[in-house]
């Protein structure tokens, strides 16, 4: 019933802005708000139809807030989905998926590299389904997890400082020294450059040893594990390990050839690993959020149990440290963060130009998937321009919605 409140609230605040460009079938915005205000004082069933039918449309200060993105040049096209525990309030696609050799133009069902979405997405739902499972507990010791590491000063370290972003570990690049298998053991002689839970340092290399010891615990390779445990009982069927096939639904990135894996660690290791290297589409990825804002569960499917799913998504950490769940980011400094969302809202982003974010006090979550590295990569202040974008957008799509 509040969903359906905020729409038509929604839609009648922004009825003054929407232009509907002389299309014979569109609705007036207010008639659209009517129509879900009489559906709710109806039947369940006419109201459900009314909320689809509302977000059928196109909420023009939607639009506006990505082609005024679009038109400054920070990047060519996105995919725009918010949707709340139960349906798709909105999902649309916007400019170009690619604008050389060719233009084409961005579908909605376009299949993005996430980049480091994979961390939450694939890598840290694997983790929390192997403590559920009991083959890992958060605060299990790395070496116990994945006895093969070698380094110094690595015994304090757990699975959940591996998960903050605390073990101490820095952000070392391992693929100039090595790639494939070679390069994946050379990880293992990792020691920690502070004092670990000291400090808080972002860094590939601990979603990648999660990754290991995902696959140590279940016998299963990563990918694997995560498409029979995570995306196939979700019903996301266009989520997979890269590389995959070019085809007009892949958009580029950075990578030299379309679908290929954009982060060079992910791509030279030559298998599926836990920082990057996962493709998906905004409509998969709403399916997995809407699982999350369920506390683990959607569709009658539990994925997480409810007390996983609520330790991984509270603040692990303490002043002066960063706002952090397991795994998934919760600072309200973070440059695409919509500032719409409550305290308790979780996201995370991909360097690809890609954002998600789930606020289960609002029951809301925003997807926005960009191609800001095509055609050529960016970097420094114009990086960050494209990131505050992405909050824009999301601001928009949820001020329309009223949230």
């Amino acid at each position: 019933m509040k969903t359906l409140l905020k729409i038509a609230a929604g839609i009648l605040v922004a009825a003054p802005l929407l232009v509907h460009a002389g299309e014979k079938h569109h609705q007036a915005p207010a008639a659209i708000a009517v129509r879900l205000l009489a559906a709710e004082a109806t039947a369940p069933a006419a109201a459900s139809q009314a909320a689809r039918d509302a977000a059928a449309e196109e909420p023009e200060p939607i639009r506006r807030a990505v082609e005024r993105e679009i038109d400054a040049g920070l990047f060519p096209g996105a995919v725009v989905l918010l949707g709340s525990a139960d349906r798709v309030l909105y999902h649309e696609a916007f400019g170009h998926a690619r604008i050389v050799p060719d233009k084409l133009e961005m579908p909605k069902d376009a299949i993005f590299d996430l980049a480091s979405v994979t961390k939450v997405v694939a890598t840290g739902t694997a983790v929390g389904v192997c403590v559920d499972r009991g083959l890992l507990r958060f605060e299990t010791p790395i070496r116990e997890a994945l006895p093969g590491l070698t380094g110094e000063g690595i015994d304090p370290i757990t699975i959940a400082l591996l998960a903050t972003h605390t073990s101490g570990f820095d952000n070392a690049k391992y693929h100039q020294r090595a790639q494939g298998d070679a390069m994946l053991e050379l990880m293992l002689g990792v020691s920690p450059q502070w004092q670990p839970g000291s400090r808080f340092y972002y860094s590939c290399l601990n979603m990648i040893l999660l990754g290991r010891m995902v696959e140590k615990a279940s016998g299963q390779r990563l990918d694997k594990f995560c498409q029979e445990r995570v995306f196939a009982p979700l019903g996301m069927s266009d989520t997979s390990f890269g590389p995959i096939p070019p085809s007009p639904r892949v958009v580029p990135s950075g990578a030299r050839q379309i679908g290929q894996i954009e982060d060079e660690q992910a791509r030279l290791a030559a298998r599926p690993v836990g920082n990057a290297g996962l493709f998906s589409t905004a409509g998969d990825l709403g399916r997995f959020c809407r699982m999350m804002l369920g506390e683990g569960q959607s569709g009658g499917v539990r994925i997480l149990s409810k007390e996983t799913h609520n330790r991984m998504t509270a603040n692990q950490l303490a002043p002066p440290l960063p706002c952090r769940g397991l795994f998934w980011e919760m600072d309200r400094r973070a440059l695409h963060r919509p500032a719409k969302l409550s305290d308790r809202a979780y996201g995370h982003s991909g360097h690809t130009g890609q954002s998600i974010w789930i606020d289960p006090e609002k029951q809301v979550y925003v997807i926005v998937l960009t191609n800001r590295n095509h055609p050529q990569m960016v970097g420094g202040k114009r990086k960050d321009q494209q990131y505050e974008a992405r909050a824009r957008i999301g601001d928009a799509a949820l001020d329309f919605f009223g949230y």
